[in-house]
Protein backbone atom coordinates (compact mmCIF):
# COMPACT_ATOMS: atom_id res chain seq x y z
CA UNK A 1 0.00 0.00 0.00
CA UNK A 2 2.79 2.26 1.12
CA UNK A 3 4.61 1.59 -2.30
CA UNK A 4 1.58 2.44 -4.35
CA UNK A 5 1.00 6.31 -2.74
CA UNK A 6 4.72 6.39 -3.34
CA UNK A 7 4.51 5.96 -6.36
CA UNK A 8 1.49 8.39 -7.03
CA UNK A 9 3.28 10.94 -5.12
CA UNK A 10 5.90 10.63 -7.90
CA UNK A 11 3.64 11.08 -10.65
CA UNK A 12 2.19 14.08 -9.20
CA UNK A 13 5.16 15.86 -8.46
CA UNK A 14 6.78 14.88 -12.33
CA UNK A 15 3.05 16.57 -13.39
CA UNK A 16 2.92 19.14 -11.39
CA UNK A 17 6.93 20.67 -11.97
CA UNK A 18 9.58 20.26 -14.34
CA UNK A 19 11.28 16.79 -15.50
CA UNK A 20 13.71 15.77 -12.51
CA UNK A 21 16.09 13.31 -12.23
CA UNK A 22 16.60 10.18 -9.58
CA UNK A 23 18.30 11.75 -7.19
CA UNK A 24 16.44 15.08 -6.91
CA UNK A 25 12.73 13.06 -6.89
CA UNK A 26 14.77 10.73 -4.20
CA UNK A 27 15.44 14.35 -2.61
CA UNK A 28 12.12 15.97 -2.77
CA UNK A 29 10.09 13.08 -1.73
CA UNK A 30 12.60 11.10 0.72
CA UNK A 31 12.74 7.86 -1.23
CA UNK A 32 15.34 5.77 -1.30
CA UNK A 33 16.91 5.69 -5.21
CA UNK A 34 16.77 2.22 -5.49
CA UNK A 35 13.16 2.27 -4.95
CA UNK A 36 12.43 5.65 -7.06
CA UNK A 37 14.25 3.41 -9.85
CA UNK A 38 11.71 1.29 -9.77
CA UNK A 39 8.59 3.56 -9.56
CA UNK A 40 9.81 5.26 -12.65
CA UNK A 41 10.44 2.00 -14.27
CA UNK A 42 6.94 0.65 -13.61
CA UNK A 43 5.43 4.44 -14.65
CA UNK A 44 7.35 4.30 -17.87
CA UNK A 45 6.06 0.66 -18.46
CA UNK A 46 2.77 1.96 -18.24
CA UNK A 47 3.23 4.82 -20.40
CA UNK A 48 2.91 7.65 -17.61
CA UNK A 49 6.28 8.35 -17.66
CA UNK A 50 9.48 9.20 -20.42
CA UNK A 51 12.63 9.26 -20.12
CA UNK A 52 15.23 12.23 -21.51
CA UNK A 53 18.13 9.85 -22.58
CA UNK A 54 20.21 13.27 -22.89
CA UNK A 55 19.26 14.60 -19.63
CA UNK A 56 18.73 11.40 -17.76
CA UNK A 57 15.52 12.95 -16.43
CA UNK A 58 12.08 11.63 -16.53
CA UNK A 59 8.98 14.40 -17.14
CA UNK A 60 5.52 13.08 -17.48
CA UNK A 61 3.67 12.25 -20.91
CA UNK A 62 0.29 13.29 -22.26
CA UNK A 63 -1.30 9.63 -21.39
CA UNK A 64 -2.18 11.26 -17.92
CA UNK A 65 -3.74 14.41 -19.27
CA UNK A 66 -5.56 11.74 -21.30
CA UNK A 67 -7.31 10.66 -18.36
CA UNK A 68 -8.16 13.68 -17.05
CA UNK A 69 -10.03 14.61 -20.46
CA UNK A 70 -11.99 11.12 -20.05
CA UNK A 71 -13.21 11.92 -17.02
CA UNK A 72 -13.74 15.51 -17.74
CA UNK A 73 -16.10 13.98 -20.86
CA UNK A 74 -17.73 11.45 -18.63
CA UNK A 75 -18.69 14.09 -15.80
CA UNK A 76 -19.71 16.51 -19.11
CA UNK A 77 -22.02 13.15 -19.80
CA UNK A 78 -23.50 12.63 -16.99
CA UNK A 79 -24.40 16.20 -15.68
CA UNK A 80 -25.80 16.81 -19.25
CA UNK A 81 -28.14 13.81 -19.44
CA UNK A 82 -28.97 13.73 -16.07
CA UNK A 83 -31.88 15.91 -16.11
CA UNK A 84 -33.46 14.20 -19.13
CA UNK A 85 -32.85 10.45 -16.71
CA UNK A 86 -35.06 12.07 -14.27
CA UNK A 87 -37.68 13.44 -16.17
CA UNK A 88 -37.84 10.17 -18.69
CA UNK A 89 -38.06 7.97 -15.18
CA UNK A 90 -40.65 9.95 -13.86
CA UNK A 91 -42.51 9.34 -17.41
CA UNK A 92 -41.73 5.88 -17.43
CA UNK A 93 -42.07 4.91 -13.70
CA UNK A 94 -39.12 2.79 -14.14
CA UNK A 95 -35.47 2.48 -14.24
CA UNK A 96 -33.29 4.73 -16.67
CA UNK A 97 -29.57 3.90 -17.16
CA UNK A 98 -26.37 5.44 -19.03
CA UNK A 99 -23.56 3.28 -19.67
CA UNK A 100 -20.28 3.73 -21.72
CA UNK A 101 -18.16 1.39 -23.41
CA UNK A 102 -14.86 -0.21 -21.71
CA UNK A 103 -12.77 -3.53 -22.20
CA UNK A 104 -15.61 -5.14 -24.39
CA UNK A 105 -18.29 -4.77 -21.38
CA UNK A 106 -20.54 -2.26 -20.77
CA UNK A 107 -20.35 -0.28 -17.60
CA UNK A 108 -23.59 1.70 -15.91
CA UNK A 109 -21.89 5.00 -14.74
CA UNK A 110 -25.13 7.19 -13.66
CA UNK A 111 -28.54 5.49 -12.95
CA UNK A 112 -32.15 7.03 -12.01
CA UNK A 113 -34.12 4.29 -10.28
CA UNK A 114 -37.66 2.97 -10.68
CA UNK A 115 -39.95 4.21 -7.58
CA UNK A 116 -41.22 0.63 -7.57
CA UNK A 117 -40.97 -2.25 -5.19
CA UNK A 118 -40.16 -4.53 -8.27
CA UNK A 119 -37.33 -3.08 -9.30
CA UNK A 120 -34.30 -4.55 -11.84
CA UNK A 121 -31.52 -4.70 -9.16
CA UNK A 122 -28.62 -3.10 -12.02
CA UNK A 123 -25.97 -0.65 -9.66
CA UNK A 124 -24.46 1.78 -10.95
CA UNK A 125 -20.28 0.71 -11.52
CA UNK A 126 -21.56 -2.42 -12.47
CA UNK A 127 -19.93 -4.39 -15.74
CA UNK A 128 -22.20 -6.29 -17.98
CA UNK A 129 -21.92 -7.96 -21.18
CA UNK A 130 -22.44 -6.19 -24.35
CA UNK A 131 -23.44 -8.98 -26.63
CA UNK A 132 -26.69 -9.08 -24.40
CA UNK A 133 -27.70 -5.91 -23.40
CA UNK A 134 -29.61 -3.51 -24.95
CA UNK A 135 -27.24 -0.81 -24.57
CA UNK A 136 -23.75 -3.37 -25.46
CA UNK A 137 -25.87 -3.78 -28.34
CA UNK A 138 -26.04 -0.41 -29.14
CA UNK A 139 -22.14 -0.32 -29.39
CA UNK A 140 -21.33 -3.47 -31.19
CA UNK A 141 -23.49 -1.59 -33.85
CA UNK A 142 -21.44 1.65 -34.05
CA UNK A 143 -18.29 -0.89 -34.43
CA UNK A 144 -16.50 -0.99 -37.47
CA UNK A 145 -16.16 -4.28 -39.60
CA UNK A 146 -12.70 -4.72 -38.05
CA UNK A 147 -13.61 -3.87 -34.49
CA UNK A 148 -16.91 -6.30 -34.83
CA UNK A 149 -14.88 -9.19 -36.29
CA UNK A 150 -12.24 -8.44 -33.12
CA UNK A 151 -15.39 -8.31 -30.53
CA UNK A 152 -16.69 -11.56 -32.19
CA UNK A 153 -12.99 -13.70 -32.10
CA UNK A 154 -12.55 -13.08 -28.45
CA UNK A 155 -16.06 -13.13 -26.96
CA UNK A 156 -17.58 -15.82 -25.80
CA UNK A 157 -21.60 -15.73 -26.44
CA UNK A 158 -22.61 -17.71 -23.50
CA UNK A 159 -26.35 -18.57 -23.05
CA UNK A 160 -27.38 -16.51 -19.99
CA UNK A 161 -31.27 -17.29 -20.38
CA UNK A 162 -33.28 -18.98 -22.94
CA UNK A 163 -33.45 -15.77 -24.99
CA UNK A 164 -29.59 -15.10 -25.19
CA UNK A 165 -28.14 -14.36 -28.62
CA UNK A 166 -25.51 -17.16 -28.65
CA UNK A 167 -24.86 -17.64 -32.60
CA UNK A 168 -22.25 -15.05 -34.37
CA UNK A 169 -23.93 -14.78 -37.72
CA UNK A 170 -27.83 -14.16 -35.52
CA UNK A 171 -26.08 -11.17 -33.60
CA UNK A 172 -24.65 -10.20 -36.92
CA UNK A 173 -28.10 -9.85 -38.37
CA UNK A 174 -29.46 -7.81 -35.01
CA UNK A 175 -26.88 -5.56 -35.24
CA UNK A 176 -27.19 -4.24 -38.90
CA UNK A 177 -31.07 -4.10 -37.95
CA UNK A 178 -29.72 -1.72 -34.72
CA UNK A 179 -27.55 0.20 -36.73
CA UNK A 180 -30.48 1.02 -39.38
CA UNK A 181 -33.11 1.56 -36.56
CA UNK A 182 -31.32 3.64 -34.12
CA UNK A 183 -32.43 1.69 -31.08
CA UNK A 184 -31.69 -1.47 -29.36
CA UNK A 185 -33.94 -3.85 -27.35
CA UNK A 186 -32.97 -6.55 -24.89
CA UNK A 187 -35.92 -9.22 -24.26
CA UNK A 188 -35.01 -11.09 -21.83
CA UNK A 189 -31.26 -11.91 -23.13
CA UNK A 190 -29.36 -10.89 -20.17
CA UNK A 191 -31.97 -11.98 -17.40
CA UNK A 192 -35.06 -13.34 -18.10
CA UNK A 193 -36.95 -11.38 -15.90
CA UNK A 194 -36.18 -8.22 -17.16
CA UNK A 195 -36.78 -5.87 -20.44
CA UNK A 196 -34.85 -2.80 -21.91
CA UNK A 197 -34.26 -0.53 -25.08
CA UNK A 198 -31.51 1.39 -25.49
CA UNK A 199 -30.24 4.49 -27.89
CA UNK A 200 -26.62 5.63 -28.47
CA UNK A 201 -25.27 9.28 -27.43
CA UNK A 202 -23.14 10.61 -30.02
CA UNK A 203 -20.28 13.08 -28.88
CA UNK A 204 -19.54 16.62 -31.83
CA UNK A 205 -17.45 13.58 -34.17
CA UNK A 206 -20.40 11.19 -34.28
CA UNK A 207 -18.79 8.75 -32.16
CA UNK A 208 -21.13 6.77 -30.12
CA UNK A 209 -20.01 7.56 -26.68
CA UNK A 210 -22.58 6.23 -24.23
CA UNK A 211 -26.20 4.69 -24.43
CA UNK A 212 -28.83 5.97 -22.46
CA UNK A 213 -31.91 2.90 -21.58
CA UNK A 214 -35.04 2.76 -19.76
CA UNK A 215 -35.84 -0.97 -18.41
CA UNK A 216 -37.65 -3.25 -15.91
CA UNK A 217 -39.07 -5.95 -14.81
CA UNK A 218 -41.05 -8.31 -17.37
CA UNK A 219 -43.80 -8.18 -15.36
CA UNK A 220 -44.47 -4.66 -15.71
CA UNK A 221 -42.28 -4.20 -19.19
CA UNK A 222 -43.91 -5.72 -22.28
CA UNK A 223 -42.78 -5.59 -25.84
CA UNK A 224 -45.84 -3.38 -27.02
CA UNK A 225 -45.10 -0.89 -23.50
CA UNK A 226 -41.38 -1.09 -24.46
CA UNK A 227 -41.89 -0.33 -28.36
CA UNK A 228 -44.39 2.57 -27.61
CA UNK A 229 -41.48 4.70 -26.30
CA UNK A 230 -38.83 4.01 -28.82
CA UNK A 231 -39.12 7.83 -30.20
CA UNK A 232 -39.47 9.04 -26.85
CA UNK A 233 -35.84 7.14 -26.05
CA UNK A 234 -34.43 8.41 -29.47
CA UNK A 235 -35.68 12.04 -29.00
CA UNK A 236 -33.92 11.87 -25.64
CA UNK A 237 -30.52 10.86 -26.51
CA UNK A 238 -31.06 13.06 -30.02
CA UNK A 239 -31.18 15.97 -27.64
CA UNK A 240 -28.49 14.26 -25.23
CA UNK A 241 -25.93 14.43 -28.23
CA UNK A 242 -26.65 17.97 -29.50
CA UNK A 243 -25.54 19.57 -26.53
CA UNK A 244 -22.78 17.33 -26.77
CA UNK A 245 -22.09 19.16 -29.56
CA UNK A 246 -23.06 16.38 -32.10
CA UNK A 247 -25.25 17.46 -35.41
CA UNK A 248 -27.03 15.01 -37.81
CA UNK A 249 -24.83 15.90 -40.87
CA UNK A 250 -22.17 14.65 -39.55
CA UNK A 251 -20.74 10.99 -41.17
CA UNK A 252 -20.99 8.39 -38.64
CA UNK A 253 -18.30 6.06 -39.08
CA UNK A 254 -20.25 2.45 -39.34
CA UNK A 255 -18.79 -0.04 -41.59
CA UNK A 256 -20.97 -3.12 -42.59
Amino acid sequence: MKSTIKVFQVLETLCGGKAAGVTELSNQLDIKPSSMHRFLSVLTKLGYVQKNDSTGKYFATLKIFQLGVSVRNKLSLISIARPYMEELGEILNEAVNIAVFAQDNVVVIDRVQSPETLRTNIIVGQHLPAYCTAFGKVFLAAMSAKELNRYLKTTELKPLTRQTITQTQALRDELTKIAKDGYAIDNRELDENIRCIASPIRDESGKVIAALSYSGPTTRVRMVRLKTFIKTIKDITAEISQKLGYRENFPRKMER
